[in-house]
C-alpha cells in the first residue's frame, strides 16, 4: 500500500471512531458532499485541504503519518532465502545494514564507496523483498519492525559467529568508552530464570534507544555493539579433575 493510500485509510478509520459521515466533514469544510468523495477516492488532498481535515479531526499532520505508519504490518524476521542472498553480497549486506539502522541514502554514498547506481540496484531488491519502500526524490522508508532480528541460526547470525563475533572480542576493551563485564558463580535455576528476564529488558533498552535516535544524522551516531550472553557452563580445564 503506498503512503497516500494509507493515510487515506487513516483518515477514513478516524472519521468513523469520530461517528462522522463524509457529509459531516463536508459541511465542516464547505464543501459538497460529492467533493469529499471524490477526494478519498481519488487520494487527491492538496496539502492544505489536509491540513484542513486534520484540523477537524482535531490531529495534527505528523500524528496523522505516525497513525498511519503504526497500522501498516511490519517485518519482524526476514526468509532465509533472503538472509542468504543478502549476506553472500558484501555491498548488499553493507546497504542493508545501513537502512536497517537508519542511515539515509546520501549518508551511506558519502562514507562508503558505493555507485549510485549500484546502490539503486540493492535499494529495489530490498523494496522487493518489503523490507524497504523505495519513495520519489530518493527517499527510503524502512519497512521492519521495531523488534526486527535476525534469525535464530539463520545466515546473519552465523556470519556474525564466525566473523564477526571474533573481530568484536579482539578489543582490549580498554578505550573508546568500552566496557566489558565477565562475571562467574553459582547460580540456582530459579536466579538464573530471574537474571534471563533482566537481561532480556537490557536488550530491549538498547532496540528502544535505538529507535529514539533514528532520526539523528548517522554522523551523530556510532556503530555500537551490545553482546549479552549467559549459560550454564564450567570450564572445559576443569573437567579432567572430575570424579
Amino acid at each position: 500500500m503506498t503512503t497516500s493510500l494509507r493515510l487515506i485509510a487513516t483518515l477514513k478509520r478516524l472519521l468513523k471512531a469520530r461517528s462522522m459521515t463524509y457529509r459531516d466533514l463536508a459541511s465542516r469544510l464547505d464543501l459538497s458532499e460529492s467533493a469529499v468523495k471524490h477526494m478519498f477516492s481519488t487520494a487527491n488532498f492538496s496539502l492544505k485541504r489536509l491540513d484542513e481535515v486534520c484540523e477537524v479531526l482535531e490531529i495534527d499532520l505528523g500524528e496523522l503519518i505516525g497513525q498511519s505508519e503504526a497500522q501498516e504490518p511490519r517485518i519482524e524476521k526476514l526468509p532465509a532465502e533472503y538472509e542468504e542472498e543478502i549476506v553472500a553480497d558484501g555491498r548488499f549486506l553493507l546497504i542493508a545494514y545501513c537502512l536497517v539502522n537508519h542511515w539515509r541514502l546520501e549518508e551511506i554514498l558519502e562514507r562508503y564507496d558505493i555507485s549510485r547506481a549500484d546502490a539503486f540496484r540493492y535499494l529495489r531488491r530490498l523494496d522487493q523483498m518489503r523490507i524497504v519502500e523505495v519513495l520519489p526524490g530518493d527517499r527510503v522508508r524502512l519497512l521492519i519492525a521495531n523488534n526486527f532480528a535476525w534469525r535464530k541460526n539463520g545466515a546473519i547470525e552465523r556470519f556474525f559467529n564466525e566473523r564477526v563475533q571474533t573481530e568484536f572480542f579482539r578489543h582490549s576493551f580498554a578505550t573508546d568508552g568500552a566496557i566489558r563485564i565477565a562475571k562467574n558463580g553459582m547460580l540456582s535455576i530459579k536466579a538464573q530464570a530471574q537474571l534471563r528476564e533482566k537481561l532480556k529488558a537490557i536488550g530491549e533498552l538498547f532496540d528502544d534507544t535505538t529507535w529514539e535516535e533514528r532520526k539523528m544524522p548517522a554522523s551523530e551516531r556510532h556503530g555500537t555493539t551490545l553482546v549479552l550472553a549467559m549459560r550454564q557452563w564450567i570450564f572445559e580445564g576443569f573437567r579432567e579433575y572430575e570424579r
